[in-house]
């Protein structure tokens, strides 16, 4: 996993506070160019890109999967911090970590570039959004024509280490069903802790909102938006595991998405 730990690293030493992501932008939209997917920035400065794998065709189309992550940080990095690693703690040594959503971002590059060894066939499309800190602002500019298609949304972006959030307050993302399919895709990976819950905000309300059935995955950070954030590496490799299974084995399930 040293190419995912090397753009982890790279990420987090990359500013981009909520409006002035910028530096991050163009960063995961040459990473993405490398990895041959059409991209984008649209009218408000999202990064969306899309690819087509394996014999996907007019009579096979496939699925097609949303990965999403959000660019921004809640505040800058303090000015010359250092990645402190303890054992498998990251920390920063002075202001947040930045885990809070760089983790994330981390984590879908690295699903995406193992798809090249496996036999995928459907459509990735991926969804670096702006903004998200204060309040799902860029994902809610997304345009309904691009998400039209999308037959699942993944979102990382979750605190904890197994946690596959399904519903918020104020509505669910996807059907029971969806839901422990997830949970089989832990348990195909020796992880058997994994399991569906309610969260907080996100993207992922954003993609429920258009009819997507979403969920929202943990990257293992802890204490985002505080100078204690920390994020646990094992948990980052899992995720991507966990990602990694769940797009291989996609089949159709019933979906439900609706507002309480």
């Amino acid at each position: 996993m040293k190419p995912l730990k090397n753009t982890l690293l790279e990420l987090l030493n990359i500013q981009g506070v909520s409006g002035r992501e910028q530096k991050v932008a163009t960063y995961v939209a040459d990473r993405l160019t490398e990895l041959h997917f059409t991209v984008e920035r649209d009218y408000f400065g999202n990064v969306l890109a899309q690819r087509s794998f394996g014999a996907v065709s007019q009579a096979n189309q496939g699925p097609v999967l949303l990965l999403s992550a959000h660019m921004d940080t809640v505040v800058s990095f303090v000015p010359g911090r250092r990645i402190v690693w303890e054992d498998d703690i990251l920390r920063s040594s002075a202001g947040i970590l930045g885990a809070d959503d760089r983790a994330g971002i981390a984590i879908i590059l690295q699903v995406i570039e193992g798809m090249e060894r496996h036999s995928f066939n459907g459509t990735l499309k991926i969804a670096f959004t702006r903004d998200e800190e204060r309040g799902r602002i860029g994902s809610n500019e997304i345009a309904s024509e691009w998400l039209a298609d999308v037959d699942m949304a993944i979102v990382a972006d979750r605190r904890n280490r197994r946690d596959i959030v399904t519903s918020c307050r104020r509505m669910t993302f996807c059907s029971n069903e969806i839901g422990a399919y997830w949970e089989l895709m832990g348990e195909r990976i020796g992880q058997p802790d994994w399991k569906s819950c309610e969260g907080g905000i996100s993207d992922a309300m954003t993609y429920a909102e258009h009819g997507i059935p979403s969920i929202n995955v943990s990257c293992g950070y802890q204490h985002e938006h505080t100078d204690w954030e920390e994020l646990h590496w094992p948990s980052v490799i899992d995720t991507t595991n966990l990602i990694t299974e769940g797009i291989l084995n996609w089949r159709s399930v019933k979906v439900t998405v609706s507002v309480r």
